[in-house]
């Protein structure tokens, strides 16, 4: 995994600072999304959309710290500014989504110097997972992303039931360190995520 890759930037300098919103960029499709997701059996419909608060969570990266300098396209940060903490939880539960009926989103709150991402995603198999893309500061500009993960434990033939797309929900939590940066924004990307990535940005 790298952490500090510069492949997504450009997929999200378009994206405002101003009020937390959720964007999909449309100038950096993912190459690895599939344009004819599986189909799967049953088609459950109706499904009630799964928040973190109320399944039960588990880590499954983290904790990461931004660090002190950049690789290209990303500048150094300023000030000191720093970003430590940075954990992915995902909640347990897991819904069958085959028409992806359920949209793909974000939400930011910030806190004092913590900040919290809230968010819902679709992966291929049940077992699949969350985990972190990139954490830098920017400038003065936080950035976490996050990217749905394979998880060979529950990918067998003999196991048909466990492809889905299914609806997961997860949380992503750190804290600013040296003060705020002018702006946090988060993503979620994956094949199965709505336009391979779906973006929110916080203005602090």
């Amino acid at each position: 995994m790298n952490l500090f890759g510069s492949s997504e930037r450009s997929q999200d300098d378009s994206t405002p600072v101003g009020d937390s919103t959720t964007t999909a960029p449309e100038d950096r499709p993912d190459p690895t999304r599939s344009n004819n997701p599986p189909s799967t059996s049953p088609t459950v419909t109706g499904d009630p959309p799964v928040t973190v608060e109320s399944t039960p969570a588990v880590r499954t990266d983290g904790p990461v710290d931004s660090p002190p300098s950049n690789e290209s396209p990303y500048d150094d940060p300023v000030d000191g500014l720093t970003v430590t903490g940075v954990t992915v939880q995902v909640a347990d539960e897991r819904r069958r989504d085959s028409m992806l009926r359920l949209a793909d989103q974000l939400t930011i709150d910030v806190k004092g110097n913590r900040f919290e991402v809230r968010g819902r995603g679709h992966v291929e198999w049940e077992c699949d997972t969350v985990g972190l893309r990139t954490v830098v500061v920017d400038g003065r500009h936080a950035r976490i992303y996050a990217e749905t993960r394979e998880v060979e434990s529950c990918r067998t033939p003999d196991n048909p039931a466990g492809r889905g797309p299914w609806s997961i929900s997860f949380s992503i939590d750190g804290q600013f360190e040296g003060g705020r940066p002018n702006a946090l924004t988060a993503s979620i990307q994956g094949p199965f995520i709505d336009n391979s990535g779906v973006f929110a940005t916080q203005s602090l």
